[in-house]
């Protein structure tokens, strides 16, 4: 049986060895890096989500304002888009509704936009200013409508 000493690199447990602080030290350059990686995709969700939900508030308030008489469209369509954002938790720190009714020959239309500025509460550490998204959303004005 031969007797092989052991290498150098090689310690016991307990043992302080070149390498035992390297865990540490990664753990402390890669934290600050996951944390902002994170706070990224928490960014991008309320984006994402943001996007969603005015593009179905902006055809919630262009379907409403199209059946009610032209007098009362444009405060029909801003009832009903903000009632559709703030029943589906809106993600936006500010929002703004405007109906625009065309005129054309044989088939009049309203068209409703909405403007969202994201709430970015919370990813500070990103310094991303606010992104504004918007979505806008055209009926065609029925002719049968009451009123």
């Amino acid at each position: 049986m031969s007797t092989r000493s052991r290498p150098k690199s090689w310690h016991r447990r307990g043992d302080s060895g070149s390498g035992s602080g390297s865990v540490t030290v990664e753990m402390v350059i890669l934290a600050p890096v996951l944390i902002v990686v994170m706070l990224f995709i928490v960014f991008l969700g309320r984006a994402t989500g943001a996007v969603e939900q005015i593009r179905h508030a902006a055809d919630v308030g262009a379907r409403a304002a199209s059946l009610v008489g032209r007098s009362n469209m444009e405060s029909i369509a801003t009832d009903a888009a903000m009632a559709d954002l703030s029943a589906n938790g809106v993600n936006c720190s500010s929002t703004s509704v405007s109906a625009t009714i065309t005129n054309a020959p044989g088939a009049s239309s309203v068209t409703v936009t909405v403007t969202c500025a994201v709430n970015a509460a919370g990813t500070t550490l990103l310094g991303a200013s606010a992104r504004v998204v918007a979505a806008s959303s055209t009926e065609v004005i029925d002719r049968y409508r009451r009123g």
